[in-house]
């Protein structure tokens, strides 16, 4: 599906910054397949389980330059089956034929695609030395015509833009400080005719590559119905990730002595940074949530083990990777506090465990346990079950 040598040199030539612009012509040898795991994502997102109204999409619906909110409201709720194309559900259901629809965290609602994503595309710049400690997002754009919503824009991180048609897309750039108009607090604009002159332009057949340097200005012109999926790795921010683990100390601080809660909150939250900071709890925090980022595969938490069922051995082991502390297990976005034992020399990506390996090695019922819980979290998945 992916030419991976290819993939793999970019990622060690250009990362961890990718500054220059780059365009492989067929970089997704089978734009059809990754497609249609895109949509299964999508059927996923917008299908609602039990009528829980709370488990939604991150999903945006654009109509030219405006965020639509009625539309986005009636796509999120609005299960798309794939008995028809997606173009063609987007204006069944808007009644309207010129919606954008943008949907973010798109690894979370489908397992192989999870799987995929990770194994072919994160795998590679974890391997190259692309700092991944703050994520990645995938995404996707849907649209049947018409330009970027946003207009000539930049974006703060690199984008990787993997084409996936069936129409062709072209894409406009501006190298350096090409564009002086925008130079005047102005980051953007959506009257992009004049510009296109002095742009750099592409032409994407599904299956091409697009790398878009941070602070790129461009714009994007879909020939006709398309998507496109789309990789987001967000830079280090070493401050930031220290800040998190600190607000995490003081949420459980917090949660634990709740009478400390009453008085000045300004003081009691002062008090909660200097107790976080007192000992090593900031350094656990920031080390549990790279393990648990990690056993994402750095992407968005999943959704899916929650809507599978448990149909019992055999069962595949996830491909995303399970990480194994003290006596601790991530994976999936999940902490279980349990001892591995014996399982833990089971749980190589994509096995398969049947049965009678699962017997002989759960031999306790804390083991036993351990095995429901690694079913529950979905690190072994039933031969045959959809996410």
């Amino acid at each position: 599906m992916l030419d991976e040598g290819t993939w793999r040199k970019l990622c060690e030539r250009d990362g961890p910054h990718f500054a220059e612009r780059v365009h492989i012509p067929g970089l997704i040898r089978e734009p059809d397949v990754l497609a249609e795991l895109v949509l299964g994502a999508l059927r996923a997102a917008t299908t609602r389980v039990d009528g829980d109204d709370t488990d939604l999409p991150a999903m945006r619906a654009f109509r030219d330059t405006c965020l639509d909110y009625d539309a986005s409201e009636k796509l999120v709720s609005g299960a798309f089956s794939g008995r028809s194309a997606v173009h063609s559900w987007l204006s069944a259901r808007t009644g309207k034929d010129d919606i954008c629809l943008a949907i973010n965290g798109l690894d979370s609602w489908d397992a192989e695609l999870a799987e995929l994503l990770y194994t072919g595309f994160v795998l590679p710049l974890e391997s190259a030395g692309v700092p991944l400690t703050r994520g990645v997002d995938w995404y996707c754009f849907v649209a049947s015509s018409g330009t970027t919503p946003f207009g000539v824009h930049t974006d703060p991180e690199p984008s990787f833009i993997f084409h996936l048609g069936p129409a062709a897309k072209t894409a406009w750039t501006w190298p350096g400080l090409s564009l002086p108009a925008l130079g005047q607090g102005r980051p953007h604009t959506l009257d992009a005719e004049p510009l296109l002159p002095s742009a750099d332009s592409v032409r994407l057949a599904p299956g091409d590559f697009l790398l878009i340097p941070a602070g790129m200005y461009h714009l994007f012109r879909n020939d006709g119905p398309s998507l496109f999926l789309g990789l987001t790795v967000y830079p280090e921010d070493p401050g930031q990730t220290a800040t998190d683990a600190l607000f995490h100390q003081m949420r459980l601080r917090n949660a634990q002595h709740p009478e400390q809660a009453d008085g000045d909150p300004v003081a009691g939250a002062i008090d909660a940074f200097r107790d976080a900071l007192g000992d090593d709890g900031v350094e656990r925090a920031v080390r549990r949530q790279a393990m648990l980022r990690r056993s994402c595969g750095y992407g968005s938490p999943p959704r899916f083990p929650g809507r599978t069922s448990d149909q019992g051995p055999p069962y595949t082991v996830t491909r995303l990777p399970v990480v194994i502390a003290d006596h601790s297990v991530f994976a999936l976005g999940r902490e279980l506090s349990v001892d591995l034992g014996e399982l833990a020399r089971l749980l190589k990506p994509g096995a398969l465990v049947g049965a009678d390996e699962l017997r002989d090695a759960a031999t306790t019922p804390e083991l036993r346990a351990a095995v429901r819980a690694l079913v529950r979290v979905g690190v072994l998945r039933s031969v045959g079950t959809q996410s």
